[in-house]
């Protein structure tokens, strides 16, 4: 058995369409920092844009939990 990299743990988690496209920015940036002779900027690039996609879509899904609370409170919906 092997060890999921970032993107097939992503596509089994169910990731986001925003974790996605911080995946594709990431490896886009990683693949123009190989271009210029860095070496691991696609697996570091597509690892950061993953990372900070999870992150902005946990803080989406934080901020709707709390609209959808107060909305819900105020309109008697639970």
């Amino acid at each position: 058995m092997r060890e999921l990299n970032s993107s097939e743990l992503n596509e089994v988690s169910g990731a986001g369409f925003i974790a996605d496209a911080g995946t594709a920015l990431g490896r886009g940036i990683g693949a123009i920092i190989e271009a210029a002779g860095g070496k691991g900027g696609m697996e570091a690039g597509t690892s950061l844009g993953t990372g900070i996609g999870q992150v902005v879509e946990a803080g989406l899904g934080v901020l709707s939990s709390i609209v959808g609370g107060l909305f819900g409170s105020i309109f008697g919906r639970k």
